[in-house]
């Protein structure tokens, strides 16, 4: 029988964290399932490493190919998944025991057209001890409009989806490295609705040198992907105003970037794409870059220091304050915006 979840991580030059990872799927409670990892191209012990664990467990299935990408490597995966549901899991990160059987009960008693089922996440060390002030959004339904503005996932390890629909979908390899979980979400945030089991039930591995780090290739991965969308949804004007605001920051702040970098002339072509695409929005993203750079010179703060071990915490225990950085009043009229236009 085809089991339940396919698992789907993928590995480039992971040896010092795969063995964590597929531990932490290998000890869930739902046991039936198939956990895919693809070896993208690795250079490093990362296949061999996944061929011994493999050896243990028939569960756990190989697939090699030469370096393509993450997106690649997730179609790859789903190309050959026979589980009911996919959840996806970075080779760095780990996750809680209940993880899985949770989701799979959410999105099992789930209202029609439920596309995806995500949960809360802390940022973890390498030895598995949580930073604190972990976020906790509850954003549920129709949500496109909001997801557009605020990418409150925000991690490739938390959703899960109904096998076909991901399969579907799809994740888009033509985009810079680092959006393609945002793109994927967003796509079927178009067509279907989103589900919170709210629990922190994902490690996600914090490093400083992150790509997921605000760098100038996320943030121009991030114009790319605003790009493709905007031509998508040519017909819905509202997710094209957020597009446009949201364009116009991340132009603005790879101004400020490229003028850090001594880069006058891309900074000078990037602020121009910012007054070119929505004049009215500048001043906004300027004063959003103010802030951030005022926040520079202020006198420096504690260094984040992690905390207890990410499974000594339980599931629903905070381990700091959080907020979102949005307007409330602002979140209600997207909010409004996503139920006019429910699915």
């Amino acid at each position: 029988m085809n089991p339940i979840v396919s698992v789907i991580i993928p590995a480039y030059n992971a040896q010092a964290t795969i063995a964590a990872t597929i531990g932490s799927v290998q000890a869930q409670t739902l046991q039936d399932l198939e956990i895919m990892v693809v070896d993208d191209g690795s250079t490093d012990d990362s296949a061999a490493i996944v061929e011994k664990m493999a050896a243990g467990d028939p569960r756990i299935h190989l697939i090699r190919q030469a370096n393509a990408g993450v997106a690649a490597t997730r179609n790859a995966a789903m190309a050959r998944a026979s589980g009911q549901f996919i959840a996806t899991l970075d080779s760095d990160d780990i996750w809680h025991p209940k993880k899985l059987a949770m989701q799979v009960t959410a999105l099992t008693q789930a209202p029609a057209h439920t596309g995806l089922a995500y949960c809360w996440y802390r940022r973890i060390d390498a030895i598995d001890h949580v930073f604190p002030g972990s976020s906790s959004p509850v954003i549920e339904g129709p949500v496109l409009h909001q997801h557009l503005e605020w990418n409150f996932i925000s991690n490739g390890s938390a959703p899960m989806m109904p096998a076909d629909l991901a399969r579907s979908v799809g994740y888009d390899t033509v985009l810079l490295q680092g959006c393609e979980d945002y793109m994927f979400q967003l796509r079927i945030a178009q067509t279907h609705r989103f589900l919170c089991v709210p629990a922190y039930l994902v490690g996600y591995r914090y490093r400083p040198d992150s790509l997921s780090r605000a760098t100038e290739n996320m943030l121009r991965g991030h114009l790319q992907m605003y790009g493709v969308l905007d031509a998508e949804m040519s017909n819905n004007d509202a997710a094209r105003r957020i597009i446009a605001w949201r364009k116009t920051k991340l132009f603005v702040e790879l101004a400020r970037n490229q003028l850090r970098k001594g880069n006058v002339g891309s900074a000078m072509a990037a602020f121009a794409s910012a007054v070119r695409i929505s004049p009215r929005h500048v001043p906004g993203a300027l004063w959003v870059e103010i802030r951030n750079a005022q926040a520079m010179f202020a006198p420096p703060r504690q260094p984040l220091l992690p905390t207890r071990p990410f499974l000594s915490y339980g599931i629903d225990e905070p381990d700091g304050a959080w907020a979102s950085r949005r307007s409330k009043a602002y979140l209600t009229r997207l909010r409004k915006l996503d139920l006019a236009g429910a699915v």
